[in-house]
């Protein structure tokens, strides 16, 4: 799996052999990266169900300042700290990146008080975590005022217009043939 732009385009992610992964598509990921932008450039990005960490990586490689990698597999684990000391040694440097191990419910709470701008969850698309997900996110106090938080799910799957407290709203939802993306927008305080 490759890197399709920035910094690192072209750069291989590690991936370990004979796991089922089901990485983000090519086609997704840029049109992903494209909707974002420029917002990506040094953003704090937080990415769920990291599995290879290639969204991750290809943020890092676009220009976020701060990417955070969370995936429960040990061996996915071991893969996106192998790519990490591979990109850590590019001259041109990179922005930080930090990988927690562990549940993704567990690790939320311990994230809580840290705040990212763009946040991208991909859970296996049968488990259908994108409702709790939300509801973490906003109660934990995870998201930057107007920051995103991204699902991506199976396209059949409904996700709610606005997270429990009312926060987090649907902003956008892109379909890209079995595979959707609804993206949630934190609203900003009227001041």
């Amino acid at each position: 799996m490759r890197i399709t732009a920035g910094q690192f385009r072209g750069r291989t992610v590690h991936c370990p052999p004979g796991l089922e992964v089901r990485p983000t598509s090519a086609k997704v990921r840029q049109a992903f990266f494209n909707i974002l932008g420029t917002r990506i450039v040094r953003s704090s990005f937080l990415d769920v169900f990291a599995g290879s960490g290639l969204i991750g990586f290809e943020a890092l490689s676009r220009g976020a300042a701060r990417v955070v990698f969370v995936e429960e597999a040990a061996n996915q684990g071991k893969a996106i700290l192998k790519t990490i000391d591979m990109f850590a040694t590019d001259p041109d440097g990179m922005g930080e990146a930090q990988l927690i191990s562990g549940d993704f419910r567990r690790v939320l709470e311990r994230l809580k008080g840290s705040k990212f701008d763009l946040i991208f969850a991909d859970p296996p698309y049968k488990l259908r975590y994108g409702s709790l997900i939300l509801e973490l996110v906003e109660k934990l106090g995870l998201l930057t005022e107007g920051g995103l938080v991204v699902i991506e799910h199976f396209r059949d799957d409904v996700l709610p217009e606005n997270s429990p407290g009312g926060n987090l709203n649907k902003s956008d939802y892109r379909l890209y043939g079995q595979t959707a993306l609804t993206f949630f927008c934190r609203r900003q305080s009227s001041q």
